[in-house]
């Protein structure tokens, strides 16, 4: 007996004059989604996070805040709005140097020595003495007085310091991008004055800090952005 196959029976040639069907083509690959652009966020910095290769920012890093806000200032820019800041708060407390010649004018003058060798004085002007006062009681007050709206109110409604707008900085809150508010924006300076006290620590704090901040910023979760120029 042979083994043979049993013939496959031929496929019937299509009809004279008809085309052969064509295969459908193989369906191309679907074309990656195109990314959105990142929206502005309303205090200057970004809304969309990027994708970063050692995987999600932690809040309060650097990655995250510059993913979301902006670029994170750098020491030199801090310490220059800084200096605007406190060569404007100095004003009003060089201004209080007014009062001197009032108190001066009106303090009695040596007029000689008595029989018994003491030193005598004419009268004293108490009149000039008490404009010197207040001259100087006055600028006292609008010292403090700029010093609060300047770094406290302004800064902690608006996120600037005349400084921070002259560099283009914004102080912000390292979560969620906002002002931080002027209670916080108080403590964050009360603290900044205390620790600062020691080798000015709160500010050179960033330097060797691994999100940029200074032990005041740490106190209050915020942190400094980099804004275009008022």
């Amino acid at each position: 007996m042979s083994d043979q196959q049993p013939p496959t029976p031929e496929q019937p040639a299509p009809p004279s004059g008809t085309a052969a069907p064509t295969p459908p083509p193989p369906p191309s690959p679907s074309a990656p989604p195109s990314q959105p652009a990142p929206q502005q966020n309303p205090y200057g910095g970004w809304t969309t996070a990027s994708t970063y290769a050692s995987g999600p920012a932690v809040p309060e890093s650097v990655p995250y805040v510059e993913a979301h806000f902006g670029p994170v200032a750098s020491f030199g820019d801090r310490v220059l709005a800084l200096l605007v800041d406190v060569g404007l708060s100095f004003l009003p407390f060089l201004l209080m140097l007014g009062g001197i010649p009032f108190i001066v004018a009106g303090a009695p003058d040596r007029t000689g020595v008595d029989e018994y060798g003491m030193t005598t004085y004419g009268d004293t002007n108490g009149a000039l003495i008490a404009v010197g006062i207040g001259v100087m009681v006055l600028f006292w007050f609008v010292g403090v007085g700029f010093q609060l709206w300047n770094r406290v109110f302004r800064m902690g409604r608006r996120g600037q310091s005349i400084g921070k707008s002259v560099v283009g900085l914004r102080l912000v809150d390292a979560r969620t991008g906002a002002p931080i508010g002027a209670g916080s924006c108080f403590l964050r300076e009360l603290v900044s004055g205390v620790v600062n006290g020691v080798v000015y620590l709160s500010y050179l704090w960033m330097l060797w800090d691994d999100n940029r901040q200074t032990l005041a910023d740490k106190a209050v979760h915020s942190t400094v952005i980099k804004v275009p120029k008022a």
